[in-house]
């Protein structure tokens, strides 16, 4: 009987890890699936790829573990906060480099286009610490 035991005891030992090797985690998965947004994240500036961004930070953090999900909102919050500034200025983000342009923008919408920008480059800390914590969790390096 102890004999029966021990050897039922390493088979549900034994399927269980396999089952832990084959399994997906879908933190993993949605990153994997969206590594190349995210290695592109800042490149490329216009008002869709920033929309893209901000969709992917936001997918992901559905499925991030707790200790980094609030990073990941942050960043999708902040990013979605650029378009909305830019959008209630009336200028998209791929025309900032048109000079003529920005220089129609009221001192209001300027303002308020400054102090989205000032929260988006304040997410360093989060950036490292969702590159960091993708790299621990799922070991994909983003850049």
């Amino acid at each position: 009987m102890k004999k029966t035991a021990v050897v039922l005891i390493s088979t549900i030992v034994g399927a269980t890890t396999l089952a832990g090797c084959g399994g997906s985690n879908p933190y993993c998965d949605v990153v994997k699936k969206d590594q190349d947004t995210l290695n592109t994240f800042g490149q490329k500036r216009t008002d869709a790829d920033y929309a893209k961004y901000a969709a992917t930070f936001k997918a992901v953090a559905k499925d991030a573990p707790s200790s980094i999900k609030k990073d990941w909102m942050t960043l999708s919050t902040v990013t979605q906060g650029i378009i909305t500034a830019q959008k209630d200025a009336g200028l998209k983000l791929e025309d900032m480099t048109d000079a003529a342009k920005v220089k129609k923008i009221d001192s209001g919408q300027l303002t308020k286009l400054n102090t989205a920008y000032k929260k988006f480059n304040a997410t360093t800390a989060q950036r490292n610490a969702v590159v960091k914590n993708v790299l621990q969790e799922c070991d994909i390096k983003l850049k």
